[in-house]
């Protein structure tokens, strides 16, 4: 299931989050509060939707301002003493920003505080996308699990353990790559092929999830399908060469590339 994106920025906007979570996001409705109070303020927290166990909570303060990072993270370990696994959304009085905080907690390790502010000049596409990790079908809800929806959360708000991941995915995926480059002895040259074949790639695969090529998520597997239809091994020299090194360099192109 996709976020629908207008719906989406609207709610972040008005800061409607109940809404967000369970009628866009597929979250549970839940209701809860926390009081806690740190260095002579209080605080309320709310809870508004919660998913296998793991609860969003909307945390308010007396005097209306988003409370300071070290604040936060004494707020934050006196609600994991309720709900080990959350999310908090911190907000001012004035519904103008937005601070929303996560922390990975591993066994062995310091906790990790991973936070995403927001505010409603913003066009909320970067916290958007975020969203989009958290979000919860149907069809799923039978076979999901606690340590699936905290493994969401974590791919959605660790920046940096994801983007380590992804560059050693890439360095993994360029060297196998490079094994199957022929015709091209200079290794330099080679290298800087195969980056820009799969940094095409990468730009057509997220450029689908967004929907734009011809209204298809898959479009990359559809003309894959296509191409085993009409022959073997076509679809590097029939589909990806000519979109690549012809389509990308023409200011127009055809819907059917």
């Amino acid at each position: 299931m996709a976020l629908d994106t207008q719906r989406t920025r609207q709610y972040l906007k008005a800061f409607e989050f109940r809404p967000l979570f369970n009628e866009e996001m597929g979250w549970e409705r839940y209701a809860s509060t926390i009081h806690p109070s740190v260095d002579s303020l209080t605080f309320d927290l709310t809870g508004i939707a919660e998913k296998r166990g793991l609860v969003a909570f909307i945390c308010s303060s007396s005097d209306g301002r988003i409370p300071n990072y070290a604040t936060r993270r004494k707020i934050e370990a006196q609600v994991a003493k309720s709900a080990f696994e959350h999310i908090i959304i911190y907000t001012d009085a004035a519904k103008t920003t937005q601070v929303w905080q996560w922390v990975r907690r591993e066994p062995g390790k310091p906790a990790a505080c991973r936070e995403h502010t927001y505010n409603i000049r913003q066009s909320g596409d970067a916290l958007i996308q975020k969203l989009e990790a958290i979000v919860f079908s149907l069809e799923e809800e039978e076979s999901l699990t606690t340590v699936a929806v905290a493994g969401r959360v974590r791919v959605a708000f660790d920046v940096e353990r994801v983007t380590k991941r992804f560059y050693d995915r890439f360095k993994t995926e360029h060297a196998q790559f490079l094994k199957f480059i022929q015709g091209i002895p200079d290794e330099e040259m080679k290298r800087w092929y195969a980056s820009v074949m799969i940094n095409r790639l990468m730009f057509i695969y997220f450029i689908q999830k967004k929907g734009f090529l011809n209204g298809d998520r898959d479009y990359l597997k559809t003309k894959l399908q296509e191409s085993k239809k009409r022959g073997k091994d076509l679809y590097y020299s029939g589909f990806l060469s000519p979109l690549f090194f012809k389509g990308f360099a023409e200011k127009e192109r055809s819907e059917n590339n």
